[in-house]
């Protein structure tokens, strides 16, 4: 198999024979290539990802297994081996490779100091991180705590680069701006704060809301901020000016979620009072109510092409719905206990729930039928993610493991352990 350039150059010939697995190649590129396509990549660790007919190949499966034959055209493409992070309620997040489950970086030190205390006048409670993130570059995690602090790391070192002080009371979110020049935290003291990456300087702190905020996330352009809050309502706010735009008012109990459509123009809220609304970002005006069957839904997000919303709840449904109708298309029942998160594949084909009952489980979009059911955790799971080419899965338990799952048969390929408490979230390096 010659190895090309994208200019068309051989770089190298790979011995390849039907019984070949992907990682066959691993070696060969590396003792061949390695140090050039290092300094290509920005990093010595090579992913190489075989496509044949349109498909790529999974790792673990023989060439023949494809159907590939001697005469077979194959597509190699190598890139920087991906990554994937996980924030636990020990103090610490960790950055894996998902594709050996070996752990290749530790940020931060084990803290279990829980209890809650005044020190500098801030509330502090204890070091548990509560959220870490790539940035859209791949180069820095962002990562949240209940020490009232977020902190920018870096993803080659380990090292930490900035600490973001200033909030009051816990960190509920802390997520970076599109570009990744910002990043954006949100806090129990009522406020979210815009912060520049590069310097580590505050902003804008957006101030209005009453009571707790929930969360804060940036649109999809990066010119807008949308904030929760536990006072009933989610607000929209000028990120170059930091003044508030829209007050979205209309739930009657706490907001619990609000996230951006993918085109920025409307507003999906969840809350208390067990409806999940579709705002219109620019005029504040409700579009569309959508009713939990049950308690309370706990997330909502929306499809990648924007048409659906799919929305978790405390108990055992999900519900995919149409965007421009309401309606309810599918309610997707098999879960043994309340769903605590559920999002699309990157294709929008398929969706992701995790439960409480320490399952996960692929659904089809389109016949809401379940595909495959990921088990194996110990205890119920906070949140399960596909990769961003959606042939990989990752869950997070709250039996101290994240777990990596090959989307289209189910298997358990890795089981990544180390932590020491539970694990509140897990994110792929994006592409």
């Amino acid at each position: 198999l010659p190895v090309l350039t994208l200019g068309g150059a051989v770089l190298t010939t790979l011995d390849v024979t039907p019984s070949s697995k992907l990682e066959d190649f691993r070696q060969q590129l590396c003792e061949a290539i390695g140090s050039r396509l290092g300094d290509v990549t920005g990093s010595p660790d090579l992913r190489p990802r075989l496509f044949h007919s349109g498909g790529e190949l999974l790792p673990g499966l023989p060439l023949m297994a494809a159907g590939i034959k001697e005469s077979s055209p194959l597509t190699m493409l190598v890139s920087a081996e991906s990554r994937v992070i996980s924030a636990s309620g020990d103090g610490t997040a960790k950055i894996w490779n998902p594709e050996t489950g070996h752990c290749l970086q530790t940020l931060g030190s084990v803290g279990w100091e829980r209890r809650a205390k005044f020190e500098d006048g801030a509330l502090q409670i204890g070091r548990e991180m509560i959220s870490a993130a790539f940035s859209p570059d791949g180069n820095l995690v962002l990562s949240a705590s209940a020490d009232c602090t977020a902190k920018i790391w870096s993803v080659q070192s380990g090292d930490l680069v900035h600490t973001f002080r200033g909030h009051r009371r816990r960190l509920c979110s802390a997520v970076f701006s599109p570009d990744g020049a910002l990043a954006l935290t949100a806090s129990n003291d009522c406020t979210a704060k815009i912060w520049d990456v590069e310097s580590g300087e505050c902003l804008h702190t957006l101030k209005g809301h009453s009571l707790e905020m929930i969360s804060a996330v940036f649109s999809p352009d990066g010119a807008t901020v949308l904030t929760a809050s536990v006072d009933r309502t989610a607000k929209t706010w000028c990120v170059q000016s930091g003044k508030c735009l829209q007050t979205l008012r209309g739930h009657r109990w706490e907001v619990l979620s609000a996230v951006f459509s993918p085109d920025g123009a409307l507003a999906l809220t969840t809350s208390e009072d067990r409806t999940a609304k579709i705002w219109n970002v620019e005029s504040g005006e409700c579009l569309q109510t959508m009713r939990a069957p049950g308690p309370r839904f706990l997330s909502a997000v929306f499809s990648p092409d924007g048409t659906l919303v799919l929305t978790a709840s405390l108990n055992p449904v999900v519900q995919i719905w149409h965007v421009a109708s309401g309606k309810c298309l599918h309610t997707l029942r098999g879960h043994q206990n309340s769903v605590h998160s559920a999002v699309f594949s990157p294709d929008g084909k398929q969706v992701i729930t995790a439960s409480q009952d320490s399952d996960a489980k692929i659904w089809s979009v389109e016949s809401g039928e379940c595909l495959q059911t990921l088990s194996g955790h110990a205890n119920a799971l906070r949140s399960a993610v596909f990769s961003p080419e959606g042939k990989l899965a990752l869950t997070a338990s709250d039996d101290c493991t994240a777990k990596v799952w090959h989307v289209d048969t189910g298997e358990c390929l890795h089981t990544l352990t180390g932590h020491q408490d539970i694990l509140h979230s897990v994110a792929f390096l994006p592409h």
